[in-house]
């Protein structure tokens, strides 16, 4: 059996007899023949680039808002940065140009008796350069009382110099604690001929240990912390005198004078010598000389404590026979 030949020329000849339906489907199948023919040949692509430009446009817009919002805030980003930078050279300015180690040591001392915490030593390690500024690190041991040694590290925080307290250990020692720690000091790269500026400290963190417990002792063993030793406060109304705007390690004993009746100490500081005699007032912590004897001189300083009482400490200045 075969197909009649199918004769196109014919079938379009007599197209215009066709009925009116079948004209109609004959058009919708033309229309949908060109339509397919056109999506696979030029529609299909050109909606895969459109689909392509819009997603890169997507991106391309928000990478201009963010943009946008980075070219509005520079200005603000540029001050903040100014004013950072303004402040971290006002901070290194702050730091002294000297080591200023035997101040600091004198000041730890003064500490340990103000808390009632024994200083066992102080190794000086050696300084450790930094890209602005120097690092001085000292390995410290002291032994006392749980609060007391937290008092202590406390009041170490305190110092007008910038202390950090790292690698903190504590162990027993009998009844009370050891406290191992590396406390470093910072100088800064300012020239020695300039003026070192005030340090200006933010608000402070004190110890209290009022409502605190000794985590190293039973609860049925805490005892009250006493406030500090009572000790007769000095006269904060009298006038200061010349010498107590220096250091006592300023000064040097070279000799004494008597006119039978009082004795007076000589004390050398730079150029100058200076008399003085029993109860005149020395250095800048309230020390009194309280006797004077050939070979020395005794006096006693007093040291406010962070509990509100106030704590002495006798000293001693010895002839400098190489005078």
């Amino acid at each position: 059996m075969s197909l009649p030949w199918l004769d196109v020329s014919t079938l379009s000849h007599n197209a215009a007899k066709w009925p009116l339906p079948c004209r109609i489907l004959l058009g919708f199948a033309l229309a949908g023949l060109v339509l397919l023919v056109g999506e696979a040949l030029y529609l299909g692509p050109s909606r895969e680039r459109l689909q392509a430009l819009e997603v890169r446009g997507h991106a391309l817009q928000q990478q201009l808002a963010e943009k946008t919002g980075l070219a509005t805030s520079l200005e603000a980003r540029a001050d903040h940065l100014r004013v950072m930078e303004d402040k971290v050279v006002s901070l290194l300015r702050q730091l002294p140009a000297e080591s200023e180690v035997p101040a600091l040591l004198e000041d730890v001392a003064r500490l340990a008796v103000a808390n009632g915490v024994w200083v066992e030593g102080i190794r000086v390690l050696d300084e450790e350069p930094r890209q602005l500024y120097t690092e001085q690190p000292m390995q410290m041991g002291a032994i006392g009382a749980y609060h007391d040694l937290a008092a202590f590290v406390s009041a170490l925080g305190g110092l007008l110099r910038v202390i950090t307290v790292q690698d903190v250990t504590l162990r027993p020692e009998g009844a009370l604690l050891r406290l191992d720690m590396l406390a470093k000091t910072y100088r800064g790269a300012t020239p020695s001929g300039k003026a070192r500026q005030t340090f200006e400290s933010g608000p402070r963190f004190v110890y209290d240990p009022s409502t605190l417990r000794d985590p190293f002792l039973s609860p049925t063993l805490q005892a009250a912390r006493v406030p500090g030793r009572p000790a007769l406060s000095p006269d904060l109304t009298r006038p200061r005198g010349l010498l107590e705007g220096m250091t006592i390690d300023q000064f040097e004993m070279v000799g004494t004078l008597s006119n039978g009746v009082q004795a007076f100490a000589l004390l050398r500081a730079g150029s100058l010598v200076h008399r003085l005699a029993v109860g005149d007032y020395l250095g800048p912590d309230h020390g009194q000389v309280t006797a004077i004897q050939d070979g020395y001189i005794e006096l006693v300083e007093l040291f406010p404590d962070d509990q509100g009482a106030w704590l002495e400490r006798p000293r001693t200045l010895v002839l400098n026979v190489n005078s």
